[in-house]
């Protein structure tokens, strides 16, 4: 079966494919419509900035604007805070782009791999598969002179967390076996944040009453950023402004660039204690037996320098934004072995 791995997070979509087409956008979408004014001023050929999809379920298509095409064109493009997103209509359209640019050029059955936050995966998992199975969505492109019929042969449902811890030590499974101890992991997302613990030995054991989900994210940075650009300014801004704040340091004010940088670190270390705090409490005595304490996720990144000091051995994984996915598509690898 042709693998693929799917990491649907509220701030970005990231997937990877077993031929290792990777793609990632955020999570955004708003309604299509013709735009054929603005695409005189495109600056920009690459399909990620531009995904104008039609998703047909064989009665009706719809035209939507995703990920940064939606955040440039449509003042009503917003993130999906929902608890519960499983059902949502936007959670289907971020599904069906990203599957479509990830599908096999063949018609070999696919088998995907994605997961859900710790805690909703505990509650919601039968739900999501039964969404998955059933899944079936006629996609095009409007700059991609073709179609995919997006439907899945076989679904496999992972914790976030992980599908991380699989993608950090896989390659050096030996080595942490033999090494024993504790392997945590820290998966800091958009709304959420994972942390998941192993114990290991001749096994690799999941520390259930160690692992858990936060209700702390970047987005979080985003709205301390956000009020403190409203004292200077008395503008609040969205969060998609937020966002660009943070990327750029600052942003144009009425002529004037507003440096936030000062704010924007304050912002971060505020985050970042809130997470190290919540998840020592967790992890108390039993932290003097880990092994590495692993960081990744979208936010790993942007927190860094501020929770390297969480433990003595912490790193930060190669490429954190995609490690959910990357690791998704390790199990889907992993599977086929046992299978055969």
């Amino acid at each position: 079966m042709f693998k693929i791995g799917l990491d649907l997070g509220y701030g970005y979509v990231k997937g990877i494919n077993e031929k290792g087409k990777r793609v990632i956008f955020p999570s955004l979408v708003s309604m299509g419509h013709d735009r054929s004014l603005s695409k005189l001023f495109q600056n920009s050929a690459n399909i990620m900035d531009n995904l104008h999809v039609s998703i047909s379920d064989g009665r009706e298509t719809q035209e939507y604007f995703v990920g940064e095409l939606a955040r440039n064109e449509s003042k009503t493009a917003s993130f999906v805070f929902d608890e519960n997103k499983i059902n949502h209509p936007n959670t289907r359209v971020l599904l069906a782009t990203a599957c479509a640019l990830l599908m096999p050029d063949d018609d070999s059955p696919v088998h995907i791999v994605t997961g859900l936050p710790l805690e909703q995966y505990m509650h919601g998992k039968e739900e999501f598969l039964e969404m998955l199975k059933s899944f079936k969505a006629i996609v095009s492109i409007a700059d991609i002179n073709r179609s995919w019929i997006v439907k899945f042969d076989k679904v496999t449902l992972f914790p976030q967390a992980a599908g991380a811890v699989y993608y950090s030590m896989w390659d050096n499974i030996s080595r942490y076996l033999a090494e024993g101890g504790y392997i945590g992991l820290i998966d800091i997302g958009f709304k959420t944040t994972d942390y998941i613990v192993f114990k290991l030995g001749k096994k690799i054991l999941l520390q259930n009453e160690m692992s858990n989900t936060i209700n702390t994210g970047m987005s979080d940075l985003y709205d301390i950023v956000g009020q403190l650009f409203s004292k200077k300014t008395g503008v609040m801004p969205d969060t998609r402004v937020a966002m660009e704040i943070v990327e750029n340091g600052g942003i144009m004010h009425y002529g004037k660039k507003v440096d936030m940088s000062k704010e924007i670190q304050m912002a971060k270390e505020e985050v970042a204690r809130i997470i190290k705090n919540r998840i020592k409490m967790s992890w108390s005595d039993e932290m003097s037996m880990f092994n590495t304490v692993f960081l990744a996720g979208g936010g790993a990144k942007e927190l860094e320098e501020h929770l390297m000091d969480i433990y003595p051995r912490t790193v930060l994984v190669n490429d954190p934004q995609m490690a959910n996915a990357r690791g998704f598509l390790k199990v889907a690898e992993i599977q086929e072995k046992n299978e055969k």
